[in-house]
């Protein structure tokens, strides 16, 4: 008797840890959920909306292959732009020539290629998401794992986050383009303190690069407009997001809103020398990116 006792003391142990075990895990998981989530700051002021206005001029747009420059090329073709996307010799194109984008070849890296595509071409607006590829990097790791051990180290000279976009804005400068749209990411400049803290560690080793573009950009004398969005949902449009000079504004963000906010601005003189959180009021929690 007293060794079924013994058993029944030790399986009311294991059963409490258990219990104990799943209220922490969801203690944790709600905590975590609410920490990387948008719901402490709420802009209140916002860009207006405008009417979409053809720039009338040849587009270039690097960083097309996919993501929110994929989206940008595909809405511009359906206002009968003149579109062309930059693109490395490796890329992978299937995307653009699906939807019949005119494409040059140049590496952002490379100041003399790109130096070669604008000299050839008249192009008097370029639209710049371009950034380091998950396929670049030297490893690959899950969210949670960039969260504990930091975004995975690159040589700088090796992403086009600051240099690639530095060329191109040098380039842009020089061949006569005059208007500029660059799409970095929250927590760049001002809006440091609006990126959740759990998800900086993530991103601590391209955020002083995507810094240093913006500030070229800014530097450059260029008719600019900088957009930073926070993460991305591969889902539908919202249709609430908006821009705002808040940087203290944080929320989830679908690519095709960061397109259908990028092409706003375009033509919206409004826009002009300022930077922009990208702020979307129905996506302010983590787990409305994986709804879609």
């Amino acid at each position: 008797m007293s060794s079924v006792k013994k058993d029944m003391n030790i399986i009311s142990i294991i059963l409490r840890s258990l219990g104990y075990l799943l209220i922490a895990s969801i203690v944790i998981s709600s905590t975590y959920l609410i920490l990387m989530s948008g719901v402490y700051h709420t802009p209140t002021t916002f860009l207006s909306s405008s009417n979409y206005v053809s720039p009338a001029n040849k587009i270039l747009i690097v960083g097309g292959t996919r993501g929110a420059g994929l989206e940008i090329a595909r809405k511009l073709l359906d206002r009968g732009e003149d579109v062309t996307a930059m693109v490395r010799s490796t890329s992978n194109v299937e995307k653009l020539n699906q939807l019949g984008v005119k494409q040059v070849i140049a590496d952002a890296l490379i100041k003399e290629q790109v130096q070669a595509i604008f000299s050839q071409n008249s192009y008097g607006t370029v639209i710049s998401a371009l950034g380091t590829s998950a396929k670049d990097l030297p490893s690959r790791q899950n969210f949670i794992q960039s969260m504990i051990y930091g975004q995975v180290k690159m040589d700088p000279n090796k992403r086009p986050d600051f240099i690639g976009n530095r060329n191109i804005i040098d380039s842009a400068k020089t061949f006569g383009a005059n208007r500029f749209i660059l799409i970095t990411v929250i927590g760049t400049g001002q809006s440091h303190d609006a990126l959740p803290l759990p998800a900086r560690r993530g991103h601590n080793e391209v955020i002083p690069l995507k810094a240093k573009a913006e500030n070229h950009l800014r530097d450059s004398g260029l008719a600019f407009t900088i957009i930073r969005p926070g993460g991305f949902s591969n889902g539908q449009s919202s249709g609430k997001a908006k821009l705002t000079e808040d940087h203290l504004a944080f929320s989830y963000i679908a690519r095709v809103d960061v397109a259908n906010l990028a092409i706003e601005a375009l033509g919206n003189d409004e826009s002009i020398g300022k930077t922009f959180n990208a702020y979307d009021s129905d996506m302010l929690h983590l787990y409305r990116i994986f709804m879609d």
